[in-house]
């Protein structure tokens, strides 16, 4: 379903087939744009590792390297050059990974300006950058493993949405929640609003569910004796 099926799947629904309408086309194409947006934070975001935005410029010098701010997680990164695996290490977390070794030594990364291979990246220091570690001496690339927004906003018909089809339907709980915000006298209902939001919320945590079982990695335990 392209966004114009969904356009007019809406208009359908809410029997607003007949001009004038009381919604216009550039109000429902919005509302598609901010229900998959919405999807995607609820739900976790779209699973990408090819697109333009998984793979990191990184210049000689660099401290800290722009990402693009519709990442919203980031799964996996490794250097292109030799596909060695990164550490992904969270700010707020730096000070308890470095725990004190058997000689009374700090063990794990500091944030410090040592030059070398890259080894980790840490991620919530600024917004929209990563800080290496450590700071590299020549021109490079990273690769990242990602979850993240949708790439092009949804503005016209004929466009395609980049979460997968079985849930498209399902968007247009969101679509109505938004449209009987519209302040007019007959389109806002604040009821059937708050409705739509219930059933499009429950939803995307039963989506999110099935994903995360879907990628769990289910592990082999193992007893002593068999």
């Amino acid at each position: 379903m392209d966004s114009t099926a969904l356009h007019d799947l809406f208009r359908s629904e809410v029997r607003d087939e007949a001009t004038p309408y009381l919604w216009s086309d550039a109000e429902i194409y919005s509302y598609i744009d901010d229900a998959q947006k919405m999807f995607c934070r609820l739900q976790g975001g779209i699973a990408d590792a090819s697109s333009a935005i998984t793979r990191l410029s990184v210049t000689a010098g660099d401290v800290f390297v722009p990402v693009s701010p519709l990442i919203l997680k980031i799964r996996e990164a490794r250097r292109s050059a030799d596909g060695h695996d990164l550490e992904i290490l969270n700010f707020e977390d730096m000070q308890s990974h470095r725990s004190v070794d058997d000689y009374g030594y700090r063990s794990g990364y500091r944030i410090d300006n040592t030059v070398g291979l890259v080894k980790a990246i840490v991620v919530g220091m600024e917004a929209n950058k990563i800080r290496l570690v450590h700071i590299p001496q020549e021109d490079q690339s990273i690769d990242l493993i990602v979850y993240r927004m949708p790439l092009v906003p949804i503005t016209a018909g004929g466009q395609a949405l980049e979460i997968d089809e079985h849930h498209h339907r399902h968007l247009l709980h969101w679509m109505k929640h938004l449209a009987h915000q519209k302040q007019d006298a007959e389109t806002y209902d604040r009821g059937r609003s708050d409705m739509f939001r219930a059933e499009f919320l429950a939803y995307c945590d039963q989506a999110k569910a099935e994903r995360e079982k879907r990628e769990h990695k289910y592990r082999t335990i193992g007893y002593g004796g068999y």
